[in-house]
């Protein structure tokens, strides 16, 4: 947020609004509460993390030109392709830090998309569910369910929200929020640049805000009182002053929220770098936050996608290396305040991927670029119990088929089977449904059917050590 130079606290009533939770808009002035949840089958989540961090690439990464390196007459020298264990090739003239955490994580080669809009394709990412029109607003993000479910384990010293997004709001879904549920599990949006926002008081403005804290709870006592006749609104709205004002008087949160310069020289000086560094500092004070999207945008590229000095691929390849690089080496070398004997890399999942690929072989003759492709994408999986030095799944030559999809299921891995791995991994049981929502439909943890077919979706298993 700007600097205010009026002598009044600087966080307006908006901006209050946003550091306690998330818009109102495009959810419900009177959210249901889940009375009745259950399960569909008998399932043992395997529970290997606390938390989980999503870096969402944002407009479809090009397969063959990072995780799944094909090389043609198109591929520019400076890619220089290497060879790595597992059979493995990487544009290593682009990704010059990843091979030193190749023994930490996971890549995964048979990732498949449903859709190849980015709207539709963006909305799967965050939800795990094919886009309907009709329940949009009801259906809660994937960070939303887990801080629902692990509201149970907050400790009353945690002060920052369950779920934080940085950087999301920008594409072309929108940043999907809580649903149906209350707003207390929505997501805190983060605009992340040069650094994070201050959301501390002003020097001085603690009494002020004390007082009008007070002021507060005494003017809308009445409604919070839990009257059957009023708006659930309400409730909804003091959610968001509480989250907020637990946020703004926490002394841990400005050092929480500080990025050290050598620290953004070290990820790279970007605003992905900044976001993962932050991250990091979330995870590490263990103030609450359970799940992260952290999102890195600019990666459609239709024309001049090798083209450098310019945001794109290289650009932005190099700038995911160096950011993702420095995270998962600091998370190794942080312990857990849990469990002595394990690292933050340890109880935290880490996935990034995109919403889908992009089309294969030589470049579009006009544009010099590539296009949207849902058959083949890849990402990264590492840390919260996923194995160490591993590959998974294979594609043809040109890498635009899946040829061995390298998991117990023979199929490709959808966004939902990734869904599922995130609630296994954080000790959720992912058959479960909520039946009272407002349409009165059931909701699914994971529904039964894409968008197109039934499918038995499932954790990935063979990511987990010792599967």
């Amino acid at each position: 947020m700007k600097n205010n130079e009026r002598n009044i606290p600087t966080l307006t009533r908006r901006e209050l609004l946003r550091v306690g939770g998330v818009s109102l808009i495009g959810g419900f002035l009177n959210p249901f509460r889940p009375l009745n949840v259950h399960a569909q089958q008998r399932v043992e989540p395997m529970g290997t993390a606390r938390q989980a961090l999503f870096i969402n690439i944002d407009g479809g990464m090009s397969q063959i030109d990072t995780l799944d390196a094909k090389e043609g007459p198109w591929t520019p020298d400076y890619f220089d392709i290497r060879s790595f264990p597992n059979d493995l090739k990487l544009p290593y003239g682009l990704f010059k830090n990843l091979p030193d955490v190749l023994d930490k994580l996971t890549v995964v080669r048979s990732l498949t998309a449903w859709d190849v809009v980015h709207g539709r394709a963006q909305y799967y990412i965050q939800t795990g569910h094919p886009l309907n029109l009709a329940l949009a607003k009801e259906v809660p993000a994937i960070g939303a369910v887990v801080a629902y479910e692990l509201a149970k384990y907050r400790k009353p010293t945690d002060s920052l929200p369950a779920y934080i997004a940085m950087n999301s709001a920008g594409n072309q879904a929108g940043l999907i929020n809580q649903g149906f549920l209350s707003a207390e599990f929505g997501p805190m949006s983060l605009s992340i640049g040069e650094g994070p926002p201050n959301l501390a008081p002003q020097k001085g403005m603690e009494e002020t805000f004390q007082r009008r804290w007070e002021r507060l709870q005494q003017l809308d006592k009445s409604l919070r009182s839990g009257n059957a006749g009023l708006d659930r609104g309400f409730a909804d709205y003091h959610e968001y002053y509480r989250g907020a004002w637990a946020i703004i008087t926490d002394p841990r949160v400005p050092e929480i929220l500080h990025i050290t310069e050598e620290d953004k020289k070290r990820y790279g000086g970007t605003s992905i770098g900044n976001c993962l560094a932050l991250a990091r500092n979330l995870f590490r004070a263990d103030a609450g936050t359970r799940f992260i999207m952290a999102s890195h945008g600019g990666w459609d590229h239709h024309g001049n996608i090798y083209k450098e000095n310019t945001r794109n691929h290289p650009t932005l390849t190099r700038e995911l290396d160096i950011a993702f690089t420095s995270l998962i080496k600091d998370l190794a070398g942080i312990p857990s305040k849990q469990n002595p004997e394990k690292t933050l890399l340890d109880e935290t999942l880490i996935i990034c991927m995109s919403e889908f690929g992009r089309t294969p072989g030589p470049l579009s003759e006009t544009r010099k670029g590539r296009e949207h492709y849902m058959h083949v994408h890849a990402g990264i999986f590492a840390g919260g119990g996923i194995k160490r030095g591993a590959v998974i799944g294979k594609t043809d030559e040109h890498g635009g088929k899946i040829v061995d999809y390298g998991w117990s299921a023979n199929r490709s891995i959808y966004m939902e089977d990734i869904a599922c791995t995130i609630y296994s991994a954080l000790g959720i049981d992912w058959t479960k449904t909520i039946e009272n929502t407002p349409s009165g439909r059931s909701f699914h943890y994971i529904e039964p059917a894409s968008g197109t077919r039934y499918v038995r979706f499932r954790p990935v298993q063979e990511l987990f050590a010792g599967a």
